[in-house]
């Protein structure tokens, strides 16, 4: 059956991708609004929130977008080992690299940022915005304040930074993918491969240098 096809499933891949992709691209760009201080971030925090339980139905669909991706992915994986004659001589072939080690670390990588992801959604979406998480120096700041508090641990830093080391090697790979999937010649594969890189890299050091900013500013 064509639900049955690898074709298939690696369409299935490579769209709910795209969706994620773009996604996350506009998550950074928020995210990047605490740059501009409290009163803008949390300003862009309220009209985000202001839509009420309407904001639960693209959440439902990010989740499931999720685990649709991470489940045919799975298939992906398991079709290729059994294709290959077995995991260990899959392992074998596997060409030493940043690419292949993205390839190789993909299903994990996946499984990691989508617990990593529900953590980071309650703890942050759900968190009660006025509550003791939410001050600074004897004031609340809201969303601004929770997320301030919660960088200024260098432990929730460092979990959080690996989590998007974690997401730029699967961005890595996944655009490549992506792209081959969508039918770009081989001849291109190189362009496609610097431009993954790239863009991975970006997302990498945009999400990673929020967290670092916090924990310095918060010094004394």
């Amino acid at each position: 059956m064509f639900s049955n096809s690898s074709i298939f499933k690696k369409q299935v891949v490579a769209f709910t991708g795209l969706l994620l992709i773009f996604f996350i691209f506009t998550h950074l760009g928020g995210n990047l609004f605490i740059y501009a201080g409290p009163g803008v971030f949390n300003s862009y925090a309220h009209k985000l929130h202001s839509v009420g339980p309407l904001l639960l139905l693209p959440r439902t669909l990010l989740f499931i977008i999720f685990v649709i991706h991470i489940t045919f992915t799975c298939l992906v994986v398991i079709e290729n080992i059994k294709a290959r004659g077995g995991h260990k001589r899959y392992s074998m072939q596997k060409s030493v690299g940043n690419r292949s080690m993205a390839e190789s670390i993909m299903p994990y990588s996946g499984l990691y940022i989508f617990v990593f992801v529900i953590f980071h959604i309650i703890d942050f979406a759900f968190a009660n915005q006025h509550g003791v998480r939410s001050f600074l120096h004897g004031r609340s700041y809201g969303l601004y304040g929770i997320v301030f508090n919660s960088f200024k641990d260098p432990v929730y830093d460092l979990l959080y930074i690996f989590f998007i080391c974690f997401l730029g090697l699967h961005l890595c790979h996944g655009v490549q993918s992506l792209v081959q999937t969508s039918g770009f010649r081989p001849k291109w594969a190189s362009v496609i491969k610097m431009i993954s890189d790239y863009f991975a890299l970006l997302m990498i050091l945009g999400f990673s240098s929020i967290p670092i900013y916090v924990y310095i500013l918060s010094r004394p």
